[in-house]
């Protein structure tokens, strides 16, 4: 390849071939040299590529992502006027796309023909049709396909182009435009509402799907908070039958009190033995796992590694720009059968997989079948290795790698046999017991995602009446852990199931709580920070509409509607605005936002103030002020310590110092109890209902 850094190293009858980012641009340009002599161009400083041979002349040349916005020139609110702009005229964190910009200004009006090869999805689609529009000529412009960045698939996709797909930009532009519209009218109303009250400007945002995340996470941070579990009384009982120990305990129940498990333990200790009362055995046929999607990727690797949503995707990007798979934006868990499986296994047998290949092949005598999932995508299929050799692959990048390659063996292996026994005991007073075992038969598809090996536990083989000796009973009370999570990846798998963002924005939204400090990792925990509720409560002032998944999850609906062709791009956004408009002019003269917004932030001090915290007081109890946080766990704690203190003997002051300390318990219980311990108010608080 010859370097050049001419300003005018193409001539004037060329075809424009649009990547989505510099290094597509490059893999592209590389796949393409056959065609002709190949020079690296440069204009603005920005690389790109010119393939020419006596016939035709094609210029590969690289974006930086979105070079296009909506924006406005209009001041107050609410705003509905949208115009498309370049990014570096109102964004400075996105200066850096200036050069790209003018590069594409210069070189795209003398083109004869253009090539929309951007990523091929819903934003990839936006960002090049945006940049023909604005420098070219859309009636010149044909769409290319592709789902890895392997010379074959570039060379496919080049050779088979097609018409641009008009209905994914309308639904990535309308994306987009509902998206600034939600921004800059709720973001805007917010500070307004401040401003008028104090006279201070604080910067403070809202999102369309990133508003109903929030209020998910405060809603969990306030369960997980509020938590106060009953405790358990815990039997484990080691048992014996002819030399083989293992564990047993109460089948579906425990002691009510501390009392009665005592006398369970007196009683097991006086009698050591239980009968067996039934005993059966079942052979588990475990399917494998289809390849990946992008949210069962980000799952399992925060599951086995511990990364973010974000870090994985992040790595699967690049994984995916160095073509070492395919494109991982995807929400299909199908594998079709025109990709050549076998050419890919070959190569994935020249690294370090040959051995796993060999008994793969061995296996399945060479046919090649992987199983399917339900999940589909019209645009690109499963993640799947290319079977590039890596140049330079290790810590982050290599996991990820393994784990994708992994997963795509997996999926063509057979069923794993797993043997369960089930064995249910009872004591001379007819109370019943369990012991349960797993034992894997044949490994099947374990052997090549060992990440989902069951942990095996073996029981001996027994039959009606046989007499299990107890060799020791250990007795403890355990306080269940909540089942409540707060994480960017139980976000994740919440934004999911209730069907807001998308496979390819649901990471960054999350990420985007964390970078406004609305949320903050404390340890290994997530916390909502006092401007995060703050954001949250007035968001939900303005209205409870714009905090619900199930608005966002409408407008989610018709976007893709828009995308099969069935809705307008122009009817969707009117509705948008229209509901805006409503909403913002609702509230522009409403100055307890400002007010709820100022004391909340530290700006104005609230008139009374919580006795445990120092937050803004809402109830009076007794001679005490209690925020919304300590009404509810004193609440609570009303409800429960009667039943506490009958369960574990013990009286309410000796309750108090066990949930003060409690860390299992949520904190603004053990807040509340250490205040009512300090205090001696218990009584006082009877009247909280």
């Amino acid at each position: 390849m010859s370097k050049n850094s001419s300003r005018n190293c193409y001539s004037n009858n060329f075809t424009a071939l649009i990547a989505e980012k510099p290094r597509a641009a490059e893999k592209i340009a590389l796949a393409l040299k056959d065609y002709g002599k190949i020079e690296k161009c440069k204009y603005y400083r920005i690389p790109y590529y010119m393939i020419k041979n006596d016939k035709e002349t094609i210029l590969v040349l690289p974006s930086a992502g979105h070079l296009f916005g909506p924006s406005t020139s209009g001041r107050g609110i609410p705003i509905i006027k949208i115009v498309w702009k370049p990014l570096w005229e109102f964004d400075k964190s996105a200066y850096y796309t200036k050069p790209y910009y003018m590069m594409m200004a210069s070189i795209l009006p003398k083109a004869d023909a253009y090539i929309n090869a951007c990523d091929y999805d819903i934003e990839g689609s936006v960002i090049g049709y945006k940049i023909i529009e604005s420098f070219g000529d859309i009636k010149k412009a044909k769409r290319m396909k592709y789902s890895t960045l392997t010379k074959t698939d570039i060379l496919n996709a080049f050779n088979k182009l097609s018409p641009l797909d008009l209905d994914n930009v309308n639904a990535g532009s309308a994306r987009h435009e509902l998206d600034w519209l939600w921004g800059i009218n709720v973001s805007r109303l917010l500070m307004k509402s401040l401003k008028n009250e104090t006279g201070k400007t604080v910067s403070l945002s809202a999102g369309r799907v990133q508003s109903p995340t929030l209020a998910e996470a405060i809603k969990r941070w306030e369960e997980i908070n509020l938590y106060l579990p009953n405790p358990i009384f815990s039997i484990s009982i080691l048992g014996e039958y002819e030399g083989k120990k293992f564990l047993i305990t109460p089948k579906d129940w425990y002691p009510e009190t501390i009392s009665e498990a005592n006398d369970v333990k007196k009683y097991l200790e006086k009698n050591p033995y239980l009968i067996v009362e039934d005993y059966s055995e079942s052979k588990d046929k475990i399917s494998p796992p289809p390849a990946f999607n992008l949210g069962d990727l980000q799952k399992e690797a925060s599951r086995i590694y511990g990364y973010s949503p974000f870090k994985t995707q992040s790595i699967a990007e690049e994984l995916y720009l160095e073509a070492l798979i395919s494109y991982p934006r995807t929400n299909s868990q199908k594998l079709p059968k025109t990709i050549n499986y076998a050419q890919i296994l070959n190569n994935l047998s020249k690294q370090k997989y040959k051995s796993l290949i060999e008994t793969l092949l061995k296996e399945t005598n060479g046919k090649l079948n992987p199983v399917q999932g339900k999940e589909d995508d019209p645009a690109h299929p499963a993640i799947y290795p290319t079977g590039e050799v890596p140049k330079k692959l290790y810590g982050d990048y290599l996991r990820i790698y393994d784990l994708i390659v992994k997963r795509f063996l997996s999926a063509f292996s057979k069923d794993a046999l797993l043997n369960k026994s089930f064995v249910t005991l009872r004591d001379g007073l007819n109370r019943k017991y369990k012991a349960e075992g797993l034992v894997i038969i044949d490994e099947g598809w374990f052997k090549y995602y060992s990440f989902s090996y069951p942990k095996t536990n073996e029981i001996p083989v027994l039959r009606k009446n046989d007499k299990v000796k107890i060799i020791n009973i250990d007795l403890k009370t355990v306080w269940p852990k909540t089942n409540v999570f707060l994480s960017r990846p139980s976000l994740l798998r919440w934004m999911e199931k209730v069907n807001i963002g998308t496979e390819a924005t649901r990471a960054r939204i999350i990420e985007i709580l964390y970078k406004r400090k609305y949320l903050i990792n404390r340890g290994k925990r997530t916390e909502v920070t006092n401007l995060g509720y703050t954001v949250y409560k007035a968001i939900e002032l303005i209205s409870k509409q714009l905090i619900s998944p199930e608005l966002t999850r409408n407008f989610e609906e018709k976007l893709d509607m828009i995308s099969k062709g069935k809705y307008s791009k122009e009817d969707v956004v009117n509705e948008a605005k229209e509901f805006l408009s409503k909403v913002i002019k609702e509230k522009l003269d409403d100055k307890s936002l400002g007010k709820n917004l100022a004391i909340a932030l530290g700006i104005e001090e609230p008139e009374e103030k919580c006795s445990i915290c120092k937050r803004q007081a809402k109830h009076r109890v007794s001679n005490y002020n209690l925020c919304d946080f300590h009404y509810m766990a004193l609440k609570k704690m009303n409800e429960k310590l009667p039943d506490l203190s009958k369960r574990l003997e013990i009286d309410e002051n000796r309750i108090l110092k066990e949930l003060s300390e409690n860390a299992i318990v949520g904190l603004w219980i053990r807040e509340a109890s250490k205040f009512l311990l300090q205090n001696d108010e218990r009584i006082a608080f009877r009247g909280i209902s």
